[in-house]
């Protein structure tokens, strides 16, 4: 099944906002076993609209446009598709009695723009929308399946997750014809380069699958791909080849999916009915920010200081000044002194101190930017341990968070 996106709007078009859904929407259909073969951002322009439909219409079966649906002039897909189709808006009444009750209960009354986003073309499958005003589209248009979703994030996964996504694997499955599954392994701890190096050459491994190797700031990312037309197969293939990564770099996998590595320290953490508090220099906070993320973190995230100044680190997790004075506050004896000084505050089973030089400015021949202290202090010992990251002051403190949790999670293992 061929998928092409179409994202509808200048102000995706000219950068105004970044277009998550895009990204969004084509792993949620490669996960079950699309084939996304294109993305096209287009303008509020009729034209543009009906041209590019044109041309993906010979190449998928499936055209997923986001954006345009709302109630202002700017908002042109349901017109555009009315006409594309060669087709005539008509009243949907139960739509109509949505708008009502969704604005009776915000204290609102339903204007006559309001109205007109009950009028669908009549050859469309309504898709619910319980969260918003404007409802999916979803039209058969000579052998492609035409679907049209609003453009706010939260509404449109939902429409996909509740009715666009049952639709199009029950095609899959009835087709009968080859799909590509995918599994993805999440590393941290190792570098992109040292971790293809310690699995060999993907020739001798691989077979018919494929293997990506996807970095982020925090790990990467092995994304392992089956092909074949019976599930059986596919899966046993997937097996085959996570097997051979884990006997090769098992040490450095924390989980799979979309688990993030910040939610498996969690669930350590609070299987174990142990705890965490972090002091933070150069990551002011970015690290609090990721583990309080996790929902229902206040089970084993305690807190932490943001201790930015020399001052701070003395005064509030008691950094002793003769340290700063002979190493440095970039140094492993610092982070040291503040991973054991907030877990002493926080009476925390683990703490974590990080301090370094983000950039652009502040390195030293001796400490360039980039240089960043981790130390992890557990219930017995404490470690510590210097980084050298980059000249970005955004990707070394990222960089940071993401070695902090990693150190931490190697020692919960």
């Amino acid at each position: 099944m061929r998928v092409a996106l179409i994202s509808i709007g200048d102000e995706v078009l000219i950068g105004q906002i970044v277009n998550h859904n895009a990204a969004w929407l084509a792993e949620e259909l490669t996960l079950i076993g699309c084939s996304v073969v294109e993305h096209v951002t287009v303008g509020d322009v009729a034209q543009q609209l009906t041209q590019t439909l044109d041309r993906l219409r010979s190449e998928c079966s499936v055209i997923i446009m986001t954006g345009g649906l709302g109630p202002t002039h700017d908002d042109i897909t349901k017109d555009v598709l009315t006409q594309y189709t060669d087709d005539r808006l008509v009243m949907s009444e139960s739509w109509l009695l949505h708008l009502h009750e969704w604005m009776r209960e915000r204290g609102r009354e339903v204007t006559e723009r309001n109205a007109a986003q009950a009028l669908l073309p009549s050859k469309a499958t309504l898709l619910a929308n319980p969260i918003g005003t404007a409802p999916g589209l979803s039209i058969d248009h000579h052998g492609c399946l035409l679907v049209a979703l609003p453009g706010v994030p939260t509404e449109m996964r939902h429409i996909v997750q509740r009715h666009l996504l049952p639709v199009l694997i029950e095609r899959l499955e009835t087709s009968g014809g080859v799909r590509r599954q995918y599994v993805t392994m999440l590393t941290a701890g190792i570098a992109e380069s040292s971790l293809a190096d310690l699995l060999g050459d993907p020739q001798e491994f691989l077979g018919t699958s494929s293997l990506a190797f996807l970095p982020n700031y925090h790990g990467v990312r092995l994304r392992i791909g089956a092909q074949h037309a019976d599930a059986t197969v596919r899966e046993a293939e997937l097996w085959r080849v996570r097997d051979y990564i884990m006997q090769r770099a098992a040490k450095y996998v924390y989980g799979s999916g979309k688990q993030t590595l910040a939610e498996v320290i969690g669930v350590r953490l609070r299987e174990r009915g142990q705890t965490l508090a972090i002091a933070e220099s150069c990551t002011s906070g970015m690290l609090g920010a990721r583990l309080t993320d996790v929902a229902g973190s206040s089970a084993w995230f305690l807190g932490g200081v943001m201790c930015y100044s020399n001052e701070s680190k003395v005064r509030d997790l008691a950094v002793s000044e003769e340290t700063l004075g002979s190493f440095g506050a970039v140094s492993n004896e610092v982070a040291r002194e503040l991973a054991i000084g907030v877990k002493e505050r926080f009476a925390s089973t683990y703490g974590i101190g990080i301090t370094g030089v983000a950039g652009p400015g502040g390195g030293s021949a001796e400490k360039p930017v980039g240089t960043v202290c981790i130390a992890v202090a557990t219930p017995e010992h404490c470690v510590a341990t210097r980084h050298q990251f980059g000249n970005d002051r955004h990707v070394n403190r990222e960089r940071s968070v993401g070695m902090a949790m990693a150190v931490l999670w190697r020692l919960l293992s």
